[in-house]
């Protein structure tokens, strides 16, 4: 046969296996078998198990190059996030990969580790290889890379991303006023000289929402909070963290309270107290934000508040496949977050 058709090419290269052979051997009719590798439209769970028992059967791998031939769609999507490091990206991609996974799609996923020109050249990559759209991951971007996408016809979703920008369907998450309830949590209990370690604010948007979160709340408790009480670190390692806290610490020696704006340099700044024989919570209070999953191997356990960053792999995949099947981009719910109360906050001595 000649034709590039789903029909005769449906399965990999190396097998001469057709729908019509696998609707035969199930039993089913042809468009039953279509249903099941396709995964859509409805079927009968007998008739699944009796295409998927034949599938299985023939170690059957659909062949995604050639549909891509005839319908114009790799089902792939792609996902660039700002490092794999930092395990806070871990829900995220399992959320995207969730949903993208049930609607039959695959997933490329790029680490532009916060170089808009890497982003840039990553997302130019996954054009090249056929990606149906791509997710990118907060708002400092390539001015060109925008326009790449839109050029090609790529269809695009920024997450953790309070900008957005137009013709891009934005979902923000609730940056500044999570940090805030941190804050709340450490006024509340007493605390009223907290300083603030955070990460880099110049290329991640979110980490300056969440330090502008702290300045405004503290404000509104009737706190001050000076310059030489906020420190931002380089970067995420845990010595970045640690070398934060003794500046930090030098500087406002007074200082009751340190909210961090993430888990993970809350885990570096208990380290660094607890080498210098400074305990937690008994001689400083300490808090982090996003709730990830390296908080629960601290001792005392951390006091952080938990965001939803899983949710938000979910949200942004189902906009991004409503955007593929020419859907109006609904305007996500709002993602929420809540207090974890562990062991690392206490009143002040």
């Amino acid at each position: 046969m000649t034709g590039n058709t789903e029909e005769n090419k449906i399965g990999d290269t190396d097998s001469p296996t057709t729908i019509k052979d696998i609707a035969r051997l199930a039993g089913v009719s042809i468009s039953t078998v279509s249903r099941v590798i396709n995964r859509t439209g409805i079927v009968t769970p007998a008739k699944l198990a009796a295409v998927q028992d034949v599938l299985d059967g023939l170690n059957y791998i659909p062949n995604n190059a050639a549909r891509s031939l005839v319908r114009r769609r790799s089902k792939t999507v792609g996902l660039i996030v700002p490092t794999l490091g930092n395990p806070i990206f871990a829900p995220t991609i399992a959320g995207v990969e969730k949903v993208l996974d049930r609607a039959g799609y695959g997933l490329l996923i790029s680490c532009s580790n916060r170089i808009p020109e890497r982003e840039l050249s990553q997302a130019r990559t996954m054009v090249e290889r056929g990606v149906d759209g791509i997710i990118l991951t907060g708002s400092y971007r390539h001015p060109d890379l925008l326009p790449l996408l839109e050029r090609h016809s790529i269809a695009a979703v920024s997450q953790d991303d309070p900008v957005g920008g137009d013709k891009l369907v934005s979902i923000a998450m609730p940056d500044a006023a999570a940090m805030a309830c941190a804050i709340d949590s450490l006024v509340a209990v007493g605390h009223t000289r907290i300083g603030i370690v955070t990460g880099p604010t110049t290329n991640t948007r979110p980490i300056a929402d969440r330090v502008a979160g702290a300045r405004a709340r503290l404000c509104e408790h009737g706190l001050t909070l000076p310059d030489s009480a906020v420190v931002e670190t380089a970067g995420y390692d845990a010595e970045d963290a640690r070398a934060a806290t003794r500046s930090l610490l030098a500087g406002q020696p007074d200082l009751t309270a340190i909210a961090c704006t993430g888990d993970i340099l809350a885990l570096g700044v208990i380290a660094e107290c607890q080498r210098s024989g400074k305990s937690v919570p008994r001689d400083l209070s300490v808090t982090g934000c996003g709730e990830t999953i390296m908080a629960q191997y601290v001792n005392p356990k951390l006091s952080t508040v938990r965001m939803e960053f899983g949710k938000l792999g979910e949200l942004s995949a189902r906009a991004l496949l409503n955007l593929l099947a020419a859907n109006e981009a609904e305007l996500p719910p709002n993602l929420g977050f809540s207090l974890v109360e562990g062991e690392t906050v206490a009143s002040p001595r």
